[in-house]
């Protein structure tokens, strides 16, 4: 299972934590984890400030953290727009992908 962890203050995201894999299908068929990763690569590469956060990212695991306050609206306008994704497919693929959202 995927399990990603959003820790937000009031309505800007201050990180993004997604670790595991869904296991949906063998890997290279897995509709699950390529959804899942291609929605979290493409946020990221959507950020126009990405030196305003701290991005880890190994295989099956990836983070992203706001460094300081300075946060463009856009870039939380991304990152919003990612967890509605994300939530659409956990709608979808519950026994797959666990998403939870901490408000600070």
């Amino acid at each position: 299972m995927i399990e990603v962890k959003v820790i937000q203050n009031n309505d800007n995201i201050l990180s993004i934590e997604s670790s595991g894999h869904a296991n949906y299908d063998e890997k290279g068929k897995d509709i699950v984890c390529s959804a899942v990763s291609a929605i979290l690569i493409g946020g990221l590469n959507a950020i126009k400030d990405i030196d305003s956060y701290k991005v880890t990212q190994r295989e099956g695991y990836l983070k992203l953290e706001l460094v300081g306050d300075n946060q463009l609206k856009e870039d939380n306008i991304v990152l919003k727009t990612l967890i509605i994704q994300l939530k659409t497919i956990e709608y979808s693929y519950k026994d797959y992908l666990k998403l939870l959202v901490i408000n600070k």
